[in-house]
This record gives C-alpha cells, structure tokens and sequence, in this order.
C-alpha cells in the first residue's frame, strides 16, 4: 500500500475540523464553541495538531493569537477540503428538500436579513421544514478575505461593488435616505445641512464603510462622525432623539420609523442605487442542493415590496433655502 493512503488511514480525520475551526477563531474556548466541544478537549486536540505538524500553529501576540506561517498556509486548504468532504457525504443525484436535513449557511447584513428573513422562513418551513439555516453576520474582514469567506459559507449576501469575479445572482434594490431624530418634517436635506450635521456611521472607516457613505465621504459632506456602530439595525436608534443624520436603506428606515421614533430626510444628492446580491464560491455552482437554496432566496427577494423610485434632485440653488412649513 503506498505510503501516502497508510498516513490517511492512520490519521485522525476528526482533527481537521478542530484545525478549521482554531484556525478561524484564533482562539481556543471559540474554537471549542465553534464546533461544540469543551476548552480542555479542543485545547488536547490543538496539542495534537502540534505534534502531526511539528509546528505551534498559533503563537501568542501580545493578548490575542496569531497564526505560524505554515497555519496561514493550511488555513485556505483545510477549509476548502473540509466543504468538499461536507459536499461529498451530502451529493445526491436529485436534491429532495421535503425529506432533507442540510445545513446552509449565509453570511448576510442585519437589513438583508431583516427584509427577507418572513419570506424566506416561511418558504422553508412549507418547502423544507427539516433544512436548517445558519446566519453570520456580515463583517469587514469576511468582505477583506472574500475567497475564505466564500469557501466556508454557502451564500455571502451583500451589495455590488464590495468585490468581483464571483458567481452571484440579483436579488433586489433599495434606496439610501437620511434617517434623523430632529422634529422636523420629512423634507429634503441641504448640502450645508449635510456638511453641518453631526453622523452616525457603519463601522466608521472609509474603507469599511458601504457605497453611500464613500460617496458622502467624497463630497466632504459627512465628516462629522461622532457615533459609530457595527449593523445597520443600530443606526435610527443611535440618531434618535438628537438632530444627527444617518444613512440608512429606505426599505429599513421605514420598518424602523415608529420603533425607533426617527424621522426620514430626502437626500440632495445622487448616491448609487443599493442591488442586494447573493455570491458564492464556483465550487458550489452545480451542487443541487445550493441551487434549490439560491431559487429559494432569490423567490424570497422577489415577493419583497418594490421601493418608491427616487425622488428628482434638486439643484443646488433651490435646496439653499426649502420650504420648512
């Protein structure tokens, strides 16, 4: 027998979901939870990792892990091999979602989720009632290692013009409005007033930021940023009750209006059209379960109610001074 098939029939094939997922959370009680097992047990299985590779894998950086240069090497591979075995043990011929217990999972903003997650669940309750679906937020560093990200979810749904180059299909659009907690009336914004206000922001760094604010950004109109938050969800109640300004999907500002107690503000100026999309890694394009799963959502996106078309723009002389009456 050669000697490559003697290692892997000696090996311990468990160990590489433990080396996954501690490789993903650079972290051992995550890691544990990650895969649900106890702090000692992952802590013996990094140990035994160690010794198979001969290396540390993880060294200690101040108070948080970093990963060896062999880990950052594995860490691409074992992600993609652990997919193809999952891919593996769950082909079939013909996909049945009545009779399936498949796990998807989809990496998703809290507005995405929050617009589509009635349709979907209940499509997959009347559909599919033994299918399960794992939701991870979105995050800037899931967007920074795109590829990874794509390797170890089934669906990535965010906006165009994040990255390229991936199988992706529409799912639907929305507009960006101005959410504020001031008293005033629903109206059109001034740029002086966009220039004045004081912002809350997603995650606050430009580079982090969505389409829209980088466009803000651009015309100097929102650098005031005082307050900063990680999910969308967040923005009208970090604005409430004050006269500060905060970009939010319309579809979402209207949901929230009521609750949150916040008021909506036209914009002065252009700001790209948000197309929601649904992204995923080209190794899973013709696996049928994913194709059902990518029908589903994109079924879910189109019994969303369409948002009003954008309002015309006002020029810059006629938004000087609005009518507030």
């Amino acid at each position: 027998m050669e000697k490559n098939m003697v290692n892997l029939l000696t090996a311990d094939l468990n160990l590489l979901v433990a080396l996954d997922a501690l490789l993903i959370e650079r972290n051992v009680t995550r890691a544990g939870a990650r895969i649900g097992i106890s702090q000692p047990a992952m802590s013996s299985s990094l140990q035994r990792l160690r010794r198979q590779f001969g290396d540390a894998l993880l060294t200690r950086v101040g108070s948080a892990y970093e990963l060896t240069p062999l880990a950052q090497v594995l860490k691409e591979d074992v992600g993609e091999i652990l997919r193809m075995v999952e891919r593996t043990f769950d082909a079939q011929a013909i996909f049945d979602p009545a009779s399936s217990t498949r796990s998807f999972r989809v990496i998703t903003s809290d507005y995405c989720l929050t617009a589509l997650s009635g349709k979907l669940m209940a499509m997959l309750q009347e559909e599919a009632p033994g299918v399960q679906v794992h939701f991870d937020a979105v995050t800037p560093l899931a967007v920074e290692r795109i590829k990874e990200t794509l390797q170890n979810a089934d669906l990535m749904l965010i906006p165009k013009g994040h990255f390229s180059g991936y199988p992706h299909t529409e799912l639907f659009t929305d507009n960006w409005v101005c959410v504020t907690g001031s008293s005033s009336p629903e109206r059109t914004l001034t740029v002086e007033e966009m220039r004045d206000a004081r912002w809350a922001r997603l995650f606050g760094a430009e580079v982090d930021s969505t389409l829209a604010d980088r466009r803000v950004y651009d015309l100097q109109l929102g650098e005031n940023t005082d307050i900063i938050v990680d999910s969308f969800l967040m923005l009208p109640f970090a604005v409430a009750g004050t006269a500060r300004l905060a970009l939010v999907q319309e579809r979402l500002a209207r949901m929230l209006l009521s609750v949150a107690g916040v008021r909506i503000m036209q914009l002065p100026i252009s700001l790209p059209t948000l197309v929601e999309c649904a992204w995923w890694h080209p190794s899973k394009s013709e696996d049928p379960g994913h194709q059902w799963f990518r029908r589903l959502v994109v079924k879910a996106a189109t019994q969303l109610e369409p948002v009003s078309p954008q309002r015309p723009l006002l020029t810059t002389h006629e938004n000087k001074h609005p009518d507030r009456t």
